[in-house]
C-alpha cells in the first residue's frame, strides 16, 4: 500500500504525559514566545480530574434517582454561565503544568495556578481561552507524529 506507515508501532501513538502549546497572536495567528505546558490524558492529574468529574456526575444522578424513588420532587441546581466557566477554567488549571513568563503591560506574569485562572477568566482574553480549550480537546495534541511514513 502506498502512503502507509512502515513498521507501525502502536505504542508510538500513545498520548504523552505532557505537551506544549505555543500561544498564537490572536490576529496574525503567528506563534509567540509564550508557551503553556499541559498534562496529557494519562497523567495522574488528568486522570484524577476525570475521576472527580465522573464521580460527581454519578452522585448527582444517583441522588435524583433516589429522590424520584422516594416520591420527592427533584430540583436541579441551576448554575450561572459564570459558574460554569469558572468550573471549566478550574479543570484547565488542574491540567496546566506551567507557562513561560509573559509581559502584561509593565508587569511580568509568571505561572501560578491563580495567574493561569485569572488569565483564562479574563473576557478580554477570550482568544487565549479558545486556544487552550481547542488544544486540550484535541487528542492529537499529545501524540507525537511518527517519523516513518
Amino acid at each position: 500500500m502506498k502512503d502507509t506507515i512502515e513498521d507501525f508501532d502502536l505504542g508510538a501513538a500513545d498520548a504523552q504525559d505532557e505537551a506544549t502549546l505555543a500561544i498564537k497572536h490572536p490576529t496574525t495567528d503567528k506563534p509567540t514566545t509564550w508557551v503553556w505546558s499541559f498534562y496529557g490524558p494519562g497523567h495522574p492529574n488528568t486522570v484524577a480530574l476525570a475521576d472527580r468529574v465522573s464521580k460527581q456526575a454519578l452522585r448527582e444522578l444517583y441522588d435524583r434517582q433516589q429522590s424520584r424513588l422516594n416520591g420527592k420532587k427533584v430540583k436541579v441546581d441551576e448554575k450561572s454561565l459564570e459558574e460554569l466557566r469558572a468550573e471549566q477554567v478550574d479543570s484547565i488549571v488542574q491540567r496546566t503544568k506551567s507557562f513561560t513568563p509573559v509581559k502584561l503591560g509593565a508587569e511580568t506574569i509568571t505561572f501560578t495556578p491563580d495567574a493561569a485562572r485569572d488569565l483564562l477568566l479574563d473576557r478580554k482574553k477570550g482568544w487565549l481561552y479558545k486556544q487552550v480549550t481547542d488544544f486540550l480537546a484535541e487528542d492529537a495534541s499529545f501524540i507525537q507524529p511518527s517519523g516513518k511514513t
